[in-house]
């Protein structure tokens, strides 16, 4: 491992010097150069053991070194120009940098290698600085030793370490695979670059499920169940002459690998007409609906909610097919339960007729008693995601609400698969705890969702669903991390919608255990319910143009980003603050491109 003296040897020249320290800020009075905010420098010190300061600029001045107020030189320069460009006043020309301590890199003797702190020591009075200059490979190679425990060296590759405004090509950031059950959130203004950044998401993902599958990595695969309202992520630029989407990634697979890791479909859309092989035609059934999916997507009052639910346990899965056809005299049962007015029942009735049979593209009617059979995708979609799969799922052609719909009954029917399995032992008590939360009870006569349940059941024992290792119930452990992408988060995830709870908050909350994680993508942070933000613990954090949404990004970040707040502003595109409660402080990061990232992987 290298020592700090042949670290500083490759760094070069001395930039400057240290002047003022605390615990919030540095100041370094420096040559006269070019410098940008967010700039990287080093700082060795021998105070103790050897260590590396990272410092990075978060303001800077012009100064002169004998001049106290630099309007006197501004005055002299206007009616005394040449004075002002002589030989010694040139020299008098420093900048003052001004900016915080990311933190250190101590080196330890027993292990010989240099390990990251958080900054709670300051360095020596008067220590030389280094700048860290991006258009040196070996200044990132130095940088990338002392960070290596902060940016990860396998998993999710989401771009390079910036300096400045320039990356360090040598110094690339990972994610772990294991982040995308912590729940993530993307979040940027229009035109940041979110599209490129999610793209690049799904290739690192791909990527990794060829790995395993391989035997070249020893982890857990990984899903994504990723609503692509634009209908951008199968084709991205093949259009345009640009690289193809993820049409292009599966097509590359071998016939082998695409079994193992893209059968039966990747893509999912709601038009008619197919393209190409490993696509589907995305539909659910009524039979798939409960009435907590509804009220999660849409405004209900209190006595709305109650005769819903009251309606699904009388009627289970046919409980929308009942309501549309008015049979909604008598849903109390023997039990005698509440009686509702006519108004709530009508209020009920006009608030699902996106749902009514020639209203949606999405959803299916069923009622086997008149010859409409179970017509869904869910349990393919879940058996899917249960074998590291990765799903796009075009919805140009749905509404708001199908969309919103489409993606709340997969992560809730995915959350309730994962329970069950959490709660069984046996093949047996696993096929009782999944009837149960899917509302199936035969001895008190609860229809529930027995279709799906049947079905799902079916994929278990043929091992389509891999819950069963022969009589050995696999732990959700052994199952591939299952991320759930949340495309305008604020419409779902709102304070309004968890009145009545939610299944995504549920999935906050104990997601991680069950590997199951949130992917939350919006423009606006201050709109997502304050219970679901305080559970991510990553945030990938691109330009925000309001300052109310850059506090708040701010405020819940996993990791102290109080020194980003005003670059939030001026990020440029493919620009990021990655923070995250897997690694100790905040890195900016420029996203790899997609086809740069193609090209690095030849894949």
């Amino acid at each position: 491992m290298a020592s700090l003296e042949q670290l500083v040897e490759i760094l070069g020249q001395r930039f400057g010097v240290l002047a003022e320290s605390s615990t919030t800020q540095l100041t370094v009075i420096a040559q006269n150069s070019d410098v940008a905010i967010g700039d990287l420098f080093l700082l060795p010190c021998r105070r103790g053991p050897d260590r590396f300061y990272v410092f990075r600029a978060t303001e800077y001045a012009n100064v002169l070194n004998r001049t106290i107020d630099i309007g006197d030189v501004a005055r002299n320069k206007l009616t005394m120009p040449d004075s002002y460009f002589s030989e010694n006043l040139a020299e008098e020309q420093l900048v003052e940098l001004r900016g915080l301590i990311l933190g250190y890199a101590q080196h330890d003797q027993d292990q010989d290698v240099w390990l990251f702190y958080r900054p709670r020591r300051l360095p020596q009075h008067l220590t030389d600085v280094f700048r860290v200059d991006p258009s040196r490979d070996a200044c990132g190679h130095v940088v990338g030793e002392l960070l290596r425990s902060q940016l990860g060296s396998a998993g999710l590759h989401i771009g390079n370490l910036l300096a400045g405004e320039d990356a360090l090509t040598s110094v690339p950031v990972y994610l772990p695979i294991a982040a995308l059950a912590h729940h993530l959130a993307v979040f940027g203004r229009t035109g940041c670059g979110k599209s490129n950044l999610i793209m690049t998401l799904l290739h690192e993902v791909l990527r990794h499920n060829l790995e395993v599958n391989r035997g070249q990595l020893i982890e857990r695969r990984a899903s994504i169940f990723a609503i692509d309202p634009h209908d951008e992520f199968r084709t991205w630029h093949s259009n345009s002459g640009g690289a193809d989407g993820i049409r292009g990634l599966v097509t590359a697979l071998s016939e082998g690998e695409t079994e193992e890791l893209a059968a039966p479909f990747y893509y999912l859309t709601s038009r008619d007409v197919l393209d190409g092989p490993l696509e589907a035609r995305v539909t659910l059934s009524r039979a798939d609906i409960t009435p907590d999916d509804v009220v999660s997507i849409m405004d209900f009052s209190e006595q709305q909610v109650a005769f819903a639910r009251q309606l699904f346990g009388e009627h289970g899965e046919r409980w929308i097919g009942r309501l549309f056809a008015g049979d909604v005299d008598d849903p109390n049962g023997d039990e005698g339960g509440a009686q509702f007015l006519p108004g709530s029942i009508a209020a009920v009735e006009r608030r699902m007729g996106f749902l009514a049979h020639g209203a949606t593209r999405l959803v299916s009617r069923f009622d086997p008693d008149a010859g409409l059979a179970y017509q869904s995708k869910l349990p393919d979609i879940l058996s899917s995601l249960e074998r590291g799969r990765l799903l796009i799922v075009d919805t140009t052609l749905l509404g708001e609400l199908e969309q919103f719909l489409l993606n709340t009954i997969v992560a809730r029917t995915l959350f309730a698969m994962r329970r069950a399995l959490r709660l069984a032992d046996t093949p047996e008590r696993l096929r009782h705890e999944l009837f149960g939360v899917l509302g199936v009870d035969d001895e008190n006569g609860r229809i529930g969702q027995r279709t799906l349940a049947d079905s799902l059941w079916e994929r278990i024992e043929n091992d389509d669903v891999p819950y069963l290792d022969g009589t050995r119930v696999r732990s959700p452990d052994e199952l591939p991390v299952v991320h759930i992408l949340v495309e305008e988060a604020p419409s779902v995830l709102n304070p309004v919608r968890m009145k009545f709870g939610s299944v995504f908050r549920d999935i906050s909350r104990q997601g991680r255990k069950f590997g199951i994680g949130l992917g939350l993508v919006s423009q606006q942070v201050s709109e997502i319910d304050r219970g679901i933000l305080t559970q991510v613990n990553t945030q990938l954090t691109m330009a925000l143009g309001n300052a109310d949404e850059r506090r708040e990004a701010v405020r819940v970040a996993s990791t102290d980003i109080g020194g980003f707040a005003q670059e939030l502003q001026v990020l440029s595109r493919g620009q990021l603050v990655m923070s995250t409660s897997l690694r100790d402080v905040a890195l900016p990061v420029q996203v790899a491109s997609y086809e740069g990232t193609r090209s690095r992987h030849g894949w």
